[in-house]
């Protein structure tokens, strides 16, 4: 299981193919489908459209302002419409709604940097 998740962690941007990836480990695709469902319980597949969401998570959290098409290619993810519902449903946020809560965030941290002193974080009345 773990050599499964390593192969995703270096691999996925790249097609996986569920039979490549158990021949890779020198096992069968049902004991690697078995394995899975026993110990995550979601399948290889699901595992590794989970692994990618969170990578794309982490990107668009570390840069926010990257063009979400290219961002999503780049984590092996396909079809912008279909990897926003996807994102919605495990993360339980809009990607709108994300990417503006990032923005914003990345802009605080970016003034904090600028102005490190206490009193810049208080607005006048």
């Amino acid at each position: 299981m773990t050599d499964a998740l390593q192969y995703f962690g270096h691999h996925f941007r790249d097609p996986i193919s569920i039979n490549d990836l158990a021949g890779f480990l020198g096992t069968r695709e049902d004991c690697l489908q078995f394995s899975f469902d026993r110990i995550r319980g979601m399948t290889p597949a699901q595992a590794l459209l989970d692994h990618r969401l969170n990578r794309l998570f982490a990107a668009l959290t570390a840069q926010p302002r990257q063009g979400l098409r290219q961002a999503i290619a780049d984590c092996g993810l396909a079809r912008t419409a279909g990897v926003l519902v996807l994102f919605e449903q495990t993360f339980g946020i809009e990607m709108s709604l994300f990417l503006l809560t990032c923005r914003r965030a990345a802009d605080d941290r970016l003034f904090r940097r600028s102005h490190p002193e206490a009193g810049a974080l208080i607005e006048p009345s």
